[in-house]
């Protein structure tokens, strides 16, 4: 009689199906931790967006025509290329894409702040000179003698500016504003400054460009 009896073999499935739990897991894990990271990042993305430009648009580093300021809340402003009008005059758009989640009032809710040329609280101000200027108001003579003004602009069509500022700008929603101006003097550099008016703090954006 035959007494040897053969070892019982593990079951093929044993093993496989271990590492299949295993594995399942750590796949549960990893996506966890990848999904915990990226929640923190954007709390904290949340906590630092203030308003401010990023990248170029800055007083320092001003942007070109049709160049487009980026505000890291998800606003973006377009300035157009100028054009130059039959009269002389020069137009040109604005273009805000709000993309902050919030309702934006780009010109603010007071008509006298809307536009203008000289800087300080206006939404848009178009003004002679460059952007690290702060609106020069003369420039001194060759020989020495009393300042000569310095070139001034002409804001035209004030009021149609201002209305299309005003209205509030819903979230994911795009406006374009026409602007037209006439400097008093052609050729040279022209500084266009777009402040959105909003309850915390916002960047003053910065274009320049030539007109002639």
């Amino acid at each position: 009689m035959d007494t040897n009896v053969a070892p019982a073999c593990p079951r093929p499935s044993d093993t496989p199906r271990w590492a299949t739990v295993l594995g399942v897991a750590l796949a549960v894990l990893t996506a966890l931790v990848v999904l915990g990271a990226m929640a923190l990042a954007t709390f904290e993305d949340s906590l630092t967006q203030h308003g401010y430009v990023k990248g170029p648009g800055t007083v320092v580093e001003p942007l070109g025509a049709g160049g487009t300021a980026r505000y890291d809340d998800g606003l973006r402003i377009t300035v157009g290329p100028p054009r130059r009008e039959p009269d002389g005059s020069y137009s040109f758009t604005i273009t805000y894409d709000n993309g902050t989640g919030e309702e934006l009032r780009p010109g603010g809710t007071s008509p006298d702040t809307g536009v203008g040329t000289t800087g300080g609280s206006a939404a848009v101000v178009v003004r002679a000179g460059k952007a690290i200027d702060s609106g020069p108001l003369s420039t001194p003579s060759a020989f020495g003698s009393a300042p000569v003004p310095a070139p001034g602009m002409t804001f035209l069509d004030q009021a149609a500016t201002v209305t299309a500022l005003t209205p509030l700008l819903g979230t994911e929603q795009k406006r374009t504003v026409s602007v037209r101006v006439k400097p008093d003097k052609q050729g040279g550099p022209v500084t266009v400054e777009v402040a959105p008016k909003s309850p915390g703090f916002r960047d003053t954006a910065y274009w320049q460009f030539d007109l002639g």
